[in-house]
This record gives structure tokens, C-alpha cells and sequence, in this order.
């Protein structure tokens, strides 16, 4: 009897021992064990964010990263780099041609003349001096004085009409130096002006410019003055520079990319900006002010600064 009860309750051990074992493997099949057998928990996923896309890259940016700031060309013509970038073009406070204020974008970054392109520069290229220039003028043409106003390699160039300006870029060109020579549009022009600055002009401008206030009524040497943000020097007063542009009477359908706008107006007059030495009135010494004259126009106030571009 006593035989028959161990037997009883050794089945009955081994019984409860494989239970165990069994309800020991579904756990660790749910939760997972380790190399030594002990119960390790899953940890729970970590939802993985939703892939984007990479911005697409910005090739002007690229491009001007890859530029250097300034270079120098074989006539000693200096330029500084000057950014792309947005800018709102145009004044409410100045004249009709100074309005609508539209938004403009310069696409690509440039280069432009730190100075006024000078009678050296010019004498060098062209080969010939201011006083050969003054000469040009037919006597009391369009009622100008042909008076001399400051000489000398580093005074800037005058008597110099828009399409002399032309005949000058065309020789720059023929150098194949890698760059491209022109004059600037007006909204390329006025951006470098502002230097990245909203006002019409500079509060300093006595310090940044020469007008009729402080220049003794004639041109001086380039870079005299203090430089805007770009780096340019001069880019008002001392001579009024050329444009790229017909003039027109305003704004009305500008282009908004920066371009040069040859297909408004009568396309009678050139543009030009900048104000000179002889400019007493200072609403014109400012960066939104236009002017405009007939291309084959001189006078003793009036230069030019050259735009390059890399090919």
C-alpha cells in the first residue's frame, strides 16, 4: 500500500514539474531570454519620424561661396563681389521716376568697380586723355561749358558719352581674362548703392560723397571718400555714372529679376545715377535718384563704373 501511494506521488511530482517547465517556456518565448536563461522584457519600438526630403541645394549661393571677393584685371581695374540677394527698389519720397517701389531679385552674385573708372583707366584702354575728351564737345553743345574739372590718373574719367562707355567695355572684353564687362543696370546699380540698407542715402553723406557742398566744385580722386557696405567708394557724388537701362518716366512694368529694362520709354535717353561734385541739390546725391541723357551726350560731370561677371 505504501509502495502503491509513492509511485502515486512520484507521477504526481513529475507531473507538476512539467507543468512548470512548460507555462517557464511560454513566457520566455513571450518576453525573451537571455544567454544565462533569465527573462529579459522586449523593449518597446521607437516609432522611426517620417523622412524628409533634403532642401534642394542653392546653386547661386554655391556659386558666390566659390567666388572670390575682389579681383583685379590688367588695367588695374579693382572689383568687389557683391551679393545676391532681394531689395525693394525705388523712393516714395523722391520724384514720379523714382516710383512705384517694387520688389526686385538679384538673382546671382556680381562683381563691380570698388572706384569710378579713371582718366588713367581710361587713357589706357582708350588712349586717350580728359582735355582729348573735353575737346570732343562741339562748342555750346547743348548749352554745356566745356570746362576742365579735376585731372590726373586717379581723378575719375568725365566727358565720356554712353556710347564711348560701350567702345571701352568692348576692349575690356577682348582681354578673354575669364570675366564678362558691362555697365551695370539700374537695379543693380541702385542695390550696390544701398549696400543692403532700406534708406535712400546714407545720414553720414558728407563723409561718403563729394557734392557742391564740399568739393570745391570739382572732381576728386577716387576712394577719397569713406566706402558703403559692399566696399564701393563714391557711388555717390563725385561723377554721375552711366546705366545699362533706356530712362523712363517711372516704374510702371519694371522687371522684377535685376535686368535691364530696354523696352520702355521713347528710347531716346540713357540712364544715369549717382549725382556728381556740381550737384547742389541733394535730392539727387541719393541712391533712388535717376537721371538720363541721350547716349552720345558729355558733359564735365558724367562717368562710369564697369559691372564684370565670371564666364
Amino acid at each position: 500500500m505504501r509502495k502503491s501511494i509513492s509511485l502515486a506521488s512520484l507521477l504526481a511530482t513529475i507531473a507538476l514539474l512539467a507543468c512548470s517547465s512548460w507555462l517557464l517556456n511560454i513566457r520566455s518565448a513571450s518576453a525573451g531570454q537571455g544567454k544565462g536563461g533569465e527573462i529579459i522584457a522586449k523593449p518597446t519600438p521607437t516609432p522611426r519620424p517620417a523622412s524628409s526630403r533634403p532642401a534642394p541645394p542653392n546653386r547661386a549661393a554655391e556659386k558666390s561661396k566659390s567666388l572670390p571677393a575682389k579681383f583685379t584685371n590688367q588695367y588695374r581695374m579693382e572689383f568687389v563681389l557683391i551679393p545676391a540677394g532681394k531689395f525693394m527698389m525705388g523712393s516714395a519720397d523722391g520724384s514720379d521716376s523714382e516710383k512705384p517701389i517694387h520688389g526686385v531679385t538679384i538673382a546671382h552674385a556680381f562683381y563691380l568697380g570698388r572706384y569710378e573708372v579713371t582718366q588713367g583707366q581710361w587713357r589706357a584702354v582708350v588712349g586717350r586723355n580728359v582735355n582729348e575728351q573735353r575737346l570732343m564737345v562741339a562748342s555750346g553743345s547743348a548749352g554745356q561749358p566745356r570746362r576742365m574739372s579735376g585731372e590726373g590718373d586717379d581723378y575719375p574719367i568725365y566727358y565720356v558719352s554712353w556710347e564711348e562707355t560701350q567702345h571701352f567695355i568692348q576692349r575690356l572684353n577682348a582681354l578673354n581674362d575669364g570675366y564678362l564687362y558691362r555697365l551695370p543696370t539700374e537695379a543693380e546699380w541702385e542695390y550696390a548703392c544701398r549696400g543692403g540698407a532700406s534708406a535712400d542715402r546714407p545720414t553720414d553723406l558728407y563723409s561718403i560723397a563729394w557734392y557742391k557742398t564740399n568739393s570745391g566744385d570739382s572732381t576728386q580722386p577716387v576712394g577719397m571718400r569713406r566706402a558703403n557696405a559692399f566696399g564701393l567708394y563714391d557711388m555717390l557724388g563725385n561723377v554721375w555714372e552711366w546705366c545699362e537701362d533706356w530712362a523712363t518716366p517711372n516704374y510702371d512694368g519694371a522687371p522684377a529679376d535685376g535686368s535691364a529694362w530696354l523696352t520702355a520709354g521713347d528710347l531716346k535717353e540713357r540712364s544715369s545715377r549717382g549725382g556728381s561734385f556740381h550737384t547742389g541739390d541733394l535730392a539727387f546725391v541719393r541712391c533712388t535718384a535717376r537721371g538720363g541723357e541721350t547716349p552720345d551726350y558729355r558733359d564735365f560731370e558724367t562717368g562710369f563704373r564697369v559691372l564684370a561677371e565670371k564666364r
